[in-house]
Parts: structure tokens; sequence; C-alpha cells
């Protein structure tokens, strides 16, 4: 049984959620410039008040719920054992990343077509996330064994993100089951995208 807490955390996310459909369903049906925070409101059914009491502006409400945070990466990261191969441990979080991701990639398929639509928009948010995200996870990652530097920490991160992404858009084309593509992307990466 639901908490009064847990209640409350679960209508607040019901209600921002309702608000990011609003917005980026006006973007789609009537252009980026009608997606106002007034227009946003009035489709959600809030005022332009209560609106700023969930995102701090348009833009934000235009981007999708994030499917995992720095802190749940590190999370993962650290449950792995301390004398593991950083690569064996990425390709173990990957995993994880990508089987959050793949039950929820429909309902992701409008923001991706406004971004699609709207190259600035995912470029601005891509460049704060990414930057956020990475800065936070680099620490983590270059304290495993056999990560040499900075810079192979950094290959190590966008890697993961990248074979994760990869399987989860493969597998909901078509191409098998998730667990099996992120085993294939770390094998193509382990061996340098050689195929012989």
């Amino acid at each position: 049984m639901e908490s009064p807490q847990e209640r409350r955390e679960r209508r607040r996310a019901e209600k921002r959620q309702a608000i990011r459909n609003a917005a980026v369903r006006i973007a789609l049906d009537q252009g980026l410039e009608a997606a106002t925070v007034e227009a946003i409101s009035a489709a959600a059914d809030i005022s332009p008040r209560t609106f700023f009491n969930y995102f701090a502006s348009k833009e934000e409400a235009l981007a999708p719920v994030p499917l995992w945070t720095p802190e749940e990466f590190i999370e993962l990261l650290s449950a792995r054992p301390a004398d593991e191969p950083a690569f064996q441990s990425l390709k173990v979080v990957a995993r994880a990343l990508a089987q959050r991701l793949r039950p929820v990639m429909a309902d992701l398929k409008p923001f991706m077509e406004l971004r699609n639509r709207y190259p600035e928009l995912a470029a601005k948010a891509r460049a704060a996330d990414e930057t956020k995200l990475l800065e936070s996870l680099l620490g983590a990652v270059r304290s495993r064994p056999g990560v040499t530097g900075a810079l192979h920490a950094r290959l190590l991160v966008v890697a993961t993100f990248g074979a994760a992404v990869s399987a989860v858009q493969e597998s909901v084309a078509g191409g098998g089951p998730v667990e099996e593509l992120i085993e294939e992307a770390f094998t193509l990466l382990e061996n340098g995208f050689r195929l012989s």
C-alpha cells in the first residue's frame, strides 16, 4: 500500500509527465514557437505559475524523462567487484541501462520525432546532459582497474552509452534481444571494430 508521501510523489510525477506530453503535442502539431509556457499550461489544465513548479523552462518540458541519473550509473558501477576490469564492469552497467530503456522506447517516440524536427533543441539538451553526466561519471570510471587515465575513462563512458543506446535501437528495429546485442556491441568495441 502506498504511503501518503509515495502517493504525492507518484501524482507529482504523473502531472509532470502530463505537462511534458502537452508540450510535445503542441510542438509537433503547431510548431516549436507555439509551445509557449502559456499554451502548454492551458493544454495541461494548469496555470503558468504551476508550470514553473515543475519546470524551469519550456525547453526542459520538451525533454524526455531521463531514464537514469549519474547517481544510478555510479551505484551500478560501484556494485561491481572492486577488482573487475573496467570494461567488464561497464558491459554489465550497459546491459542494465539497455534493459531499462527497451520497454519505454515507444513512449520516447514523440520526443525523438521532436528532436529530429528541431535539431537545435536536441543539441542544446544533449550538450547540457552530456557535460553533467560525463563530469559526474569520469571519477568513478577512472578509479576502476585497468583505466589508464582521463581520456581512457572518457572513452569508456561514451562507448558504454553508445553501446546501450545502439543495442536498444537495433532491438526495437527487430534486430534481436537487447542482451545479445549488448554482448555483440561490447565484442565489437573490445576488438576495435575489426570484423575478422
